[in-house]
């Protein structure tokens, strides 16, 4: 319990620090300092930088995703929350990498600890959009929407970092949102527009 409560401690006191000096110049001691700590007492909780600033993102994803969801209460149509939905998630990915100065090279090295702490919230996505499939065609087959919906969040996710960590000239480059939102939407409004207007069995689009 002591344990946990510190390392919540750290988390909230390095989310300060991220918003306040950016990722790149935020440093263990700036962390240590604010908690009390030296820079070596924390790996006692957290293995590196990287670590805490994923949990910092996580928690704030999963608060983010809890706020999005109850606003998107009076949409009238589940069309139109998963577009919505989508184009509020792309901003929410903006803000943190403008909020924490957060340079390609740097995402590309918390990536895969990123993925594996991100799962639990990923779940949540993914049974959102899976639950707003279903009531877009009640012909829809539980498991095929689930599969639409990874495929769904999966292939956005592609299109954002390719933008953002591969196709800016330098590392500090706005990269740019415009193009990201439009080929997201164009994706969408292609999966949508398939799911009303026609329904393949599981044997045409198989599940994994």
């Amino acid at each position: 319990m002591k344990t946990e409560l510190k390392r919540k401690s750290i988390i909230q006191e390095a989310k300060n620090c991220f918003a306040r000096f950016g990722y790149e110049k935020t440093t263990l001691d700036d962390i240590g300092k604010r908690v009390g700590m030296n820079k070596s007492s924390l790996y006692y909780y957290f293995k590196n930088k990287e670590e805490i600033y994923t949990e910092v993102v996580v928690q704030e994803a999963d608060l983010i995703i809890t706020d999005l969801q109850k606003e998107m209460a009076d949409k009238h149509s589940p069309e139109e929350k998963i577009l919505f939905y989508m184009r509020k998630r792309l901003g929410y990915y903006r803000q943190i990498l403008n909020l924490h100065q957060l340079s390609a090279e740097s995402l590309k090295q918390i990536q895969p600890g990123f993925h594996e702490l991100y799962e639990t919230v990923l779940n949540r996505e993914i049974s959102f959009i899976t639950r707003e499939l279903l009531l877009m065609n009640d012909q829809l087959k539980e498991d095929m929407a689930k599969r639409i919906a990874e495929v769904i969040i999966s292939s956005a996710d592609g299109i954002k970092h390719d933008e953002v960590i591969y196709n800016k000239v330098n590392t500090y480059d706005e990269p740019d949102y415009n193009k990201i939102e439009k080929d997201v939407e164009f994706l969408l409004q292609l999966i949508l527009h398939g799911i009303k207007s026609t329904i393949k069995t599981p044997s045409v689009i198989r599940t994994h």
